[in-house]
């Protein structure tokens, strides 16, 4: 995008103009939701959990990750068709869904194999805990099984890492995807969108599950897909959206999105979260009320219609504040976001590997407040994982 496709007037100098292929402002979306993901996964609390636990609103970095593929895709393949044929462009997908497939497979193997080592401990990567209890679930079989069991654990990803789920829920994404090109090749973009919002509905109504697949449960394909169907949707009509978003009417549309995210980040502030220390919330809303909207509209598993809504508006805010601010922006941190964005699935799958190294030294524990020592920790598991991807450590072996 160019400065003329900015939606407000620009500031002279400070806004971002394209200078290749890439969008850098969707690269430095994709390096922040990683920066969530990683402090989160690490499981302690330090300065940067103050910025990235909810914080901008009722969102995480999975939600952000799942709608940026879906707009990337969109966008690129509509281009691409221009030259290729669907057929070709469904197998190009189709691969790239067993390329995740194998890497998931390859996740679960490792840390079975790490989990015959008596020196190694595996327990953060084999259970997931909840920390608020103390009570910890395990994610593989913990009794012996008949060999023909295994085998179906781990071929239908029913067993793994809970810090690498999501990427079972972009393989399953990623072989629907060529019927999601098809209708919007075909001109059918209304009676997608109908569909997914049914499917989402209908989860919302009955929480059955569709598949026994372990992510299913964290991130459930019904209630997921349509966020990921939705920024598949903007993607494709990028350039649409964008003559829409000059008009009046449109600017108007871009100006509520705006303040929703403004108020959702206020509303966020009144967060009953107990691991974060009282004087950095507000407590303007009784805590009974925050619950009760966030466990019925906001819900993170089941992909709550407030989150999602939130999701959105704060996307396309700090979309335009990287649009019109992006020089001082860039300079500040575009230098550590943009490689970790470019190289999102490397990084991605290092993180796993991050989280289980932290845990051989490092007691995960969200009640005990080291704010020195946990933020040197964070701070030196994102500066390991910025330096591979910047360098390209491992890249021939390491897909991204």
């Amino acid at each position: 995008m160019s400065v003329h496709d900015t939606i407000l007037r620009p500031v002279s100098g400070l806004q971002y103009v394209s200078e290749g292929k890439r969008d850098l402002r969707i690269d430095m979306l994709r390096g922040i939701a990683l920066v969530m993901m990683v402090v989160a996964h690490v499981e302690i609390l330090s300065a940067f959990n103050v910025v990235t636990w909810e914080r901008f609103g009722l969102t995480t970095g999975a939600e952000g990750f799942v709608i940026l593929s879906g707009f990337v895709l969109g966008f690129l393949k509509r281009r691409q068709l221009h030259t290729e044929p669907l057929l070709s462009v469904s197998y190009s997908l189709v691969r790239r869904a067993a390329t995740l497939y194998i890497v998931n497979i390859v996740i679960i193997l490792t840390i079975l194999i790490f989990r015959h080592f008596s020196f190694i401990d595996t327990f953060e990567l084999t259970h997931f805990t909840d920390r608020y209890s103390g009570v910890a679930y395990a994610m593989y079989p913990v009794s012996e099984q008949v060999k023909e069991a295994w085998y179906n654990e781990i071929l239908f990803l029913q067993i793994g890492p809970h810090q690498s789920q999501i990427l079972g829920l972009y393989f399953y994404l990623l072989l629907l995807s060529p019927i999601f090109l098809w209708l919007l090749y075909s001109g059918r973009a209304v009676i997608l969108l109908s569909i997914s919002l049914i499917v989402y509905g209908y989860f919302q109504v009955t929480r059955e599950h569709l598949i026994s697949a372990e992510f299913d449960f964290a991130f459930p394909l019904m209630a997921w897909q349509f966020i990921y169907v939705l920024g598949m949707c903007c993607g494709w009509y990028k350039e649409e959206l964008l003559s829409l978003a000059r008009t009046q009417s449109g600017r108007a549309v871009v100006s509520g999105m705006v303040l929703i995210a403004v108020v959702m980040m206020f509303i966020a502030q009144n967060h009953t979260n107990p691991f974060m220390p009282r004087f950095l919330l507000l407590h303007v809303i009784p805590a009974k009320n925050f619950d009760w909207l966030y466990h019925n509209f906001a819900g993170k598993n089941e992909l709550g219609p407030l989150r999602i809504l939130n999701d959105a508006c704060l996307i396309v805010s700090v979309y335009l504040v990287l649009t019109y601010f992006w020089a001082p922006v860039n300079k500040l941190a575009g230098w550590f976001l943009i490689p970790l964005g470019q190289n999102s699935l490397y990084v991605f799958i290092l993180h796993v590997y991050v989280v289980l190294a932290v845990s051989q030294f490092v007691t995960f524990n969200l009640w005990e407040r080291s704010w020195v020592l946990n933020t040197a920790i964070h701070a030196s598991c994102l500066s390991f994982l910025w330096l591979m991807a910047r360098f390209g450590v491992l890249k021939k072996i390491i897909p991204n």
